[in-house]
């Protein structure tokens, strides 16, 4: 199912109208309509927003089952890692932890092209956590008022409740692991 059919299951199973998402998420009404249908494609800060609002993550809303049979070996080829894209930067995230989704836990592998900066992404709720493993190029990260350079093998660990701001200043693309704890409030001691 593609984005904006599992954002209308997701909202009708709710019982949502489009104008109560539209309130909860800080997206319009419009712009919900067009995902729902198709006729759009959202950028990365909207699908966090949306997913935020539906009580969900991003991993479930771009297609990866929280019902995965977890006896077995998951394997996710590099090919058909579930992708988001932004659409004006083209930089892309890559869901690479399905399993981890029921606990709480998000692994995204991300790119961002040469010279571009993600749009400032919404904070996580209170208390949530998250950690950066830049693997190529370097990223400049602003967290809140505070901005700090990682190179190649850096790391960074920081409250995921700031607004984040991710830049990659070279003329090469930049690849880093994103861990983010996604539960829900209440949820903090599982």
């Amino acid at each position: 199912m593609e984005i904006g059919g599992a954002i209308k299951a997701l909202r009708q199973e709710q019982g949502l109208s489009l104008d109560l998402l539209a309130g909860r998420s800080g997206v319009s009404r419009a712009m919900l309509s067009e995902i729902e249908r198709g006729m759009k494609n959202p950028t990365v800060r909207i699908v966090v927003q949306i997913a935020a609002a539906l009580g969900t993550t991003v991993a479930a809303l771009i297609g990866e089952s929280s019902a995965r049979e977890t006896t077995a070996p998951i394997v996710i080829r590099r090919g058909e890692r579930p992708t988001l894209v932004e659409p004006d930067t083209g930089a892309t995230r890559q869901i690479l932890s399905p399993a981890y989704a029921a606990l709480g836990v998000e692994t995204l592998w991300h790119t961002l092209p040469p010279e571009q900066e993600t749009t400032t992404l919404p904070a996580a709720r209170a208390g949530a956590v998250a950690q950066i493993v830049v693997f190529w190029g370097r990223l400049i990260c602003a967290f809140a008022n505070r901005r700090v350079i990682l190179d190649e093998g850096d790391s960074a660990f920081f409250p995921a409740g700031l607004p984040q701001t991710l830049r990659n200043p070279d003329a090469v693309p930049c690849e880093f692991l994103l861990i983010s704890d996604t539960r829900a409030p209440g949820q903090e001691s599982r």
